[in-house]
């Protein structure tokens, strides 16, 4: 039986899934992404490394938006969304560009995947509707050893922005369980593993001046600027409202190194 966490996020998802229009995306700029992207999304895709014939698991793939460009970068893919709808209109995308996956109506918390099996998870801004303990058990059993957990989430580490969001009706399409992750919460998240990369991405003063600023190349001129910022001025991370990290499970016995050319604010487990 669902729970009352999953039944508000298939309600959920159910009103998302009859608001999206299947549109051609840009695959290019996700196949060979800078280390110095100013898009998060795009640095979690460099994050990726040579993906070829890997079997990568997108956890909360919802509508597949990020399925085709994983499937375009040579990754064996297994989209995973407890959300029927979402999974059908993902299906419908795959049709469209012409490529193949495998997707799951499944729950994050039980994917049926056999123990040490998945070389990459990717969770693009899916965490964050989840029961954290739960789903990080789950990702833990199904990596491998040397595998890599990449996730990129909302944030709010400033208690000071966090009671001012709470000022603002909240969007549509958003359950009462999800909440952008605090301080505690991810680094709590990050236990067992090795944090390998992490990067914050676009303080406050972004949203408000693009929303002003609907000319494409000044909107790229903010992000760029924020995120010279916040590489400058680490300090200023504690004000960012996204993180992009890659983890690798924790063997006890070695480290590795940080992925080259990316940005490492503080200790293993400090945000």
């Amino acid at each position: 039986m669902p729970t009352a966490h999953d039944s508000a996020e298939i309600a959920r998802s159910a009103s998302e899934a009859s608001k999206i229009r299947i549109r051609d995306a840009d695959l290019a700029r996700y196949q060979n992404p800078p280390a110095d992207t100013c898009y998060p999304l795009e640095y979690a895709f460099y994050l990726l490394g040579d993906a070829q014939d890997k079997l990568v698991v997108d956890l909360g793939c919802g509508a597949g938006e990020e399925v085709v460009p994983l499937r375009y970068r040579g990754a064996r893919v297994i989209g995973i969304d407890i959300s029927p709808h979402l999974i059908a209109i993902a299906r419908e995308r795959l049709q469209r560009y012409g490529i193949d996956a495998e997707l799951q109506i499944a729950s994050a918390y039980e994917t049926r995947l056999t123990d040490q099996s998945v070389d990459v998870v990717f969770c693009m801004s899916v965490l964050h509707h989840l029961q954290l303990d739960r789903v990080k058990n789950e990702i833990r059993r199904i990596l491998k050893p040397d595998g890599l957990f990449i996730l990129k989430e909302p944030v709010r580490f400033s208690w000071t922005m966090e009671h001012l969001r709470k000022l603002f009706p909240p969007r549509e399409d958003v359950s009462e369980f999800e909440h952008p992750l605090n301080s505690k919460q991810l680094n709590t998240l990050a236990e067992g593993f090795q944090v390998l990369a992490r990067r914050s991405f676009r303080t406050p003063v972004v949203p408000l001046l693009t929303r002003m600023i609907q000319v494409p190349h000044l909107k790229k001129r903010i992000l760029s600027g924020d995120a010279r910022v916040l590489t400058h001025f680490p300090r200023v991370a504690h004000f960012a409202t996204v993180r992009v990290m890659a983890l690798r499970p924790f063997s006890g016995d070695s480290v590795s190194a940080p992925v080259p050319g990316t940005t490492y604010f503080g200790g293993r487990h400090t945000a």
